[in-house]
């Protein structure tokens, strides 16, 4: 796998952190269904970003138009990881709490703005 880039690492941690921050407190509070579908939730939202940063390479090209179209691709293959890996967990886990995984997953995105905000 190749090495992601500082500031990638940093917005890929900061969303694993805001996972386990609103999972683990649900354990003892909510149970292991809530606290399951929260991490879940956050899983999502790690592993579309994860696939956008993977898939995401600067043209060799320094042309604009190239950059645009390569994050054009990527940001289709994460929407499309997020759409298959959501539908995956409604469709085959029927025990799933829908708002603690739709609030993490929410939570994942702030984060990733949140990183992208304070990147120096």
């Amino acid at each position: 796998m190749p090495r992601l880039e500082r500031g990638v690492r940093r917005v890929l941690l900061l969303q694993l952190f805001a996972t386990a921050l609103i999972a683990l407190p649900l354990l003892p509070l909510k149970g292991v269904q809530a606290a399951g579908s929260a991490a879940l939730g956050g899983a999502i939202g790690f592993l579309s970003s994860l696939a956008y940063a993977l898939r995401m390479r600067a043209p060799k090209s320094a042309e604009p138009r190239d950059l645009l179209k390569a994050h054009v691709r990527a940001e289709a293959y994460k929407l499309l990881t997020t759409a298959g890996l959501l539908a995956a967990v409604f469709i085959f886990l029927k025990e799933v709490s829908p708002l603690p995984l739709l609030l993490t997953f929410i939570a994942t995105l702030a984060a990733y703005w949140l990183a992208l905000l304070v990147a120096k």
